[in-house]
């Protein structure tokens, strides 16, 4: 398996609505097509204006084809557009399991 995690830096004050959003709108449009939600945090020291989301895939074809299938969603691009004055940054890494990993 492979992790992506997703990094979106809000602005200052913004990540509580931004959450709210993210939670009522754009999981539910996002969730069917990219899969496998792992984790979603709120980040408490260094950065604190971050939500971090982790996606798995058994491959990065699958992610590739999920990302795909997802940019072409018209409700997806209504909710960026919605969430967009919301976030200052968006980050993506992917997450390759090493041998000890306990998450293959």
């Amino acid at each position: 398996m492979i992790v992506e995690m997703r990094i979106f830096t809000t602005y200052v004050g913004k990540t509580e609505e931004f959450v709210r959003l993210y939670e009522s709108k754009g999981l539910s449009i996002q969730g069917p097509i990219q899969g496998q939600l792992l984790g979603m945090y709120r980040t408490e020291f260094g950065p604190i204006n971050d939500l971090i989301i982790l996606w798995g895939y058994a491959s990065e074809e699958q992610r590739r084809e999920r990302r795909a299938q997802l940019a072409a969603s018209p409700e997806w691009a209504a909710f960026r557009k919605e969430a967009a004055p919301l976030v200052m940054q968006e980050e993506s890494r992917l997450l390759m399991p090493t041998a000890s990993s306990p998450i293959r």
